[in-house]
């Protein structure tokens, strides 16, 4: 035997009122109801590959009646890891639903718990790795003269072109077989440019509210490109850092 998926089925009041509290303050998707429009008995919500479904209680006594007379929430409490916890815990914690603040576990790990509009304890962790920094990304110049830079780092130095985003003022030049690329910028479009070592790492946001609560200052909030996020700081001695995932979808 292999079990693939569970899945839980969730008794409450209103199918549409959980939907809501899921869709709009937790982000799953409605992907499944019955019906499909006018009062829900039942309903799948789904974030990544997580998902649950939720089932109006009088319909459930319906199909189970042997669950008459039983509480609509029982003793026990949801686990649930995720991408992004600090950003759910700011929008969460000066509310009703915040059940527990934020703590750490005695086996290492952050964790808040919060409740749903049922009543229902979620306990929200995620992956301490998500702020971990994983190689190299890219090395950026700021350059005078874009046009005499292109073709110093191509003809002189015979590098192979890349990439290049002429409206944007950058272009990157491979060296050798190395992922990380040298890209120079246009100091005509980007007049606060500094020489800048961007690093990859799983989640931006995750590293961003794990350093934040270390003591560090960024220079901006994580910013959207067009592969991911990014977010850059200077170091204790003004050389610039930048930081990047490849999540251009979350």
């Amino acid at each position: 035997m292999k079990y693939q998926s569970l899945s839980p089925n969730i008794g409450v009041k209103s199918v549409d009122e959980t939907v809501r509290f899921y869709t709009e303050v937790l982000g799953f998707q409605l992907v499944m109801s019955v019906p499909e429009t006018g009062t829900l008995q039942w309903a799948m919500v789904v974030s990544g590959d997580v998902s649950i479904m939720f089932q109006e209680m009088k319909n459930l006594l319906e199909e189970y009646p042997h669950l008459q007379g039983r509480s609509i929430t029982a003793t026990q409490t949801f686990y649930v890891k995720m991408k992004g916890m600090q950003e759910l815990y700011r929008k969460v914690k000066d509310t009703a639903y915040l059940a527990k603040e934020m703590h750490k576990t005695f086996y290492g790990a952050d964790e808040f718990a919060m409740y749903d509009n049922n009543g229902y304890i979620l306990t929200i962790t995620e992956d301490a790795n998500d702020a971990a920094i994983k190689n190299y990304d890219n090395f950026f110049f700021p350059v005078d003269d874009y046009e005499a830079s292109k073709r110093f780092y191509a003809e002189t130095l015979g590098l192979e072109k890349k990439f290049e985003f002429e409206e944007q003022g950058m272009v990157a030049f491979r060296v050798g077989a190395e992922e990380p690329a040298i890209i120079l910028k246009d100091k005509k479009k980007f007049p606060d440019a500094k020489p800048t070592v961007w690093i990859e790492v799983e989640d931006v946001k995750a590293l961003y509210a794990d350093m934040q609560n270390k003591g560090v200052r960024f220079l901006t909030e994580p910013f959207a490109i067009r592969t991911g996020w990014a977010v850059e700081l200077e170091d204790p001695s003004g050389n610039r850092l930048g930081f990047t995932d490849y999540k251009k979808d979350s």
